[in-house]
């Protein structure tokens, strides 16, 4: 359903993406807000790692409402506070995605809405609707 595109004739992808995935008419589509690190009782775990692993499992759980799951993503964006963190990030990151490789922008920002948030995770998923029948 999500098909790669990487066109000939243009640099290869520097990082765990591929540059676009092309989706099928007729795709249920989900898109998100933007996930924090935020645990269920408001509060920010310190670490970047444990952020990005605490916003990935929000972002799942969401997808899960629905049936969908990690081999839907169509697309992610990831917000990272400052340079430092950018490496925690992309460990869990590269982890969660796996071999699914959807496109991927980040975006290093100098802060987010509260100044324990470290890293903001949204993604768009889509899944065809002959697919989401025969798995119901």
């Amino acid at each position: 359903m999500h098909l790669p595109i990487s066109p000939t004739g243009i640099a290869a992808p520097t990082s765990h993406y591929s540059h676009a995935f092309y989706i099928e008419p007729g795709a249920a589509l989900m898109t998100l807000a933007g996930q924090l690190g935020e645990r269920p009782d408001g509060s920010c775990p310190e670490s970047v790692v444990e952020q990005s692993e605490q916003a990935w499992q929000i972002v799942l759980a969401i997808l899960a409402e629905k049936d969908f799951g990690m081999s839907n993503v169509t697309k992610v964006t990831s917000y990272i506070v400052g340079e430092e963190n950018i490496d925690g990030y992309v460990q869990v990151h590269q982890r969660v995605v796996g071999a699914h490789l959807p496109p991927w922008t980040m975006v290093v920002v100098p802060a987010q809405g509260r100044p324990d948030y470290k890293v903001e995770v949204d993604v768009i998923a889509a899944v065809t609707v002959e697919a989401r029948n025969a798995d119901l």
